[in-house]
């Protein structure tokens, strides 16, 4: 009876420990959506970052989403889904101009260049945009730098997880990768119609009615909060699935 209970008891609790693992991994993209924007809370209070320098950092995040997965999708040889007859229609003509990487499709190449090429010319314009006229602080270019570090090292481990463990790539489609590229592009929309807009138009009115400081700490978690839990949202949102889904028609 002893031994029955006992057996129980660890089934029991193997049962809960494969459900704890089961929920963290579904809501590990939710979690890393929040860790990143708990990143910019901090570095608003340790660097004193001001409202430009966390978009700078935003924009720098989306640009090197955009260099890592835009070329991903030259590697995929499954053909575009929406896509019918011509070159998606037949077999793709592999290309391997460097011996020890996989090979590149033609038809990917052609699919990809011009999306790739307008994406970065529009961030690099709102980029310039941004930063025109500011100058760093002193202290500014090494916690860029760090965030920036921190940024590459984690979308190289969503490329590995997603396309480079065994192989998946030669799975994929070059859909695939093209919808973590757009993904934060959507999470820009969300955030300025949702909360940049809104927030910024409320906060113009106070200033205009009284003396305020619209570089505080309580005004900058304003935007952080909401910006934070659109993130986690978006990054909960698996791009591998129908949870996000982008039209390429």
């Amino acid at each position: 009876m002893r031994t029955t209970c006992l057996q129980m008891s660890e089934d029991n609790w193997i049962s809960t420990i494969d459900t704890v693992f089961g929920v963290l991994k579904e809501s590990s993209g939710f979690l890393a959506g929040l860790v990143l924007n708990f990143a910019l809370i901090i570095g608003v209070v340790l660097f004193q970052w001001n409202l430009v320098e966390i978009a700078v950092v935003y924009l720098i995040e989306i640009a090197i989403i955009q260099l890592f997965f835009f070329p991903v999708s030259l590697f995929t040889p499954e053909p575009v889904e929406s896509r019918d007859g011509g070159v998606w229609g037949t077999d793709p003509t592999p290309l391997q101009p460097i011996d020890f990487l996989p090979p590149v499709y033609w038809r990917n190449i052609k699919f990809v260049w011009s999306k790739a090429v307008f994406n970065l010319v529009v961030i690099g314009v709102i980029m310039r945009s941004v930063g025109s006229g500011y100058i760093l602080g002193s202290n500014r270019p090494m916690s860029i730098g760090l965030a920036t570090a921190g940024i590459v090292l984690f979308q190289l481990s969503r490329v590995w997880r997603y396309f480079i463990v065994d192989q998946s790539y030669r799975e994929k489609s070059p859909t695939d990768p093209m919808a973590f590229v757009y993904a934060p592009l959507t999470e820009l929309f969300l955030i300025l119609v949702y909360v940049l807009a809104p927030i910024t138009l409320v906060l113009a009115g106070i200033a205009f009615a009284i003396d305020s400081d619209l570089s505080s700490l309580p005004v900058l978690l304003l935007y952080l909060v909401p910006i934070g839990f659109i993130r986690a949202w978006i990054g909960s949102l698996d791009p591998q699935t129908d949870d996000f889904e982008v039209s390429f028609n």
